[in-house]
């Protein structure tokens, strides 16, 4: 197995658990934000805003969408993946319980997918650059 037929089977399983995730139904952007947040929880939005190269406004439409808040009517918007804690100016961003499962399921779809990639090398398969 090749290495660009490595990095197709990860990408083709990724694109199913994001777009076919039957929970959560985020854009792009938004699994980017999560994903980031999820390996740098803690991460303040300024930080966010450099790191990803994304300006501050769609930032916090990505933030409120993923988070939770109530609108005018009193009723529940957004996901509740993370919560967003003061830090003077800025906010700090941590998973909330929704947010850890859904990590961990992120997490266990890659070790299944490093499982199939391993189980293939035992099986006597020579990897190929």
């Amino acid at each position: 197995m090749s290495s660009s037929e490595l990095v197709k089977m990860r990408t083709r399983e990724l694109l199913v658990f994001l777009t076919n995730h039957p929970t959560y139904v985020l854009n792009s952007r938004e699994w980017l934000v999560f994903l980031t947040v999820a390996m740098a929880e803690g991460v303040t939005t300024p930080e966010l805003v450099e790191q990803l190269q994304m300006p501050q406004q769609t930032l916090s439409r990505k933030i409120r969408t993923l988070g939770q808040t109530v609108d005018e009517a009193g009723a529940l918007q957004g996901y509740n993946l993370i919560r967003i804690v003061p830090k003077g100016k800025a906010h700090s961003l941590f998973l909330t319980d929704e947010g850890k499962a859904l990590w961990q399921d992120y997490c266990a779809m890659h070790d299944k997918v490093d499982q199939v990639i391993i189980d293939q090398f035992k099986d006597g398969e020579v990897f190929s650059y």
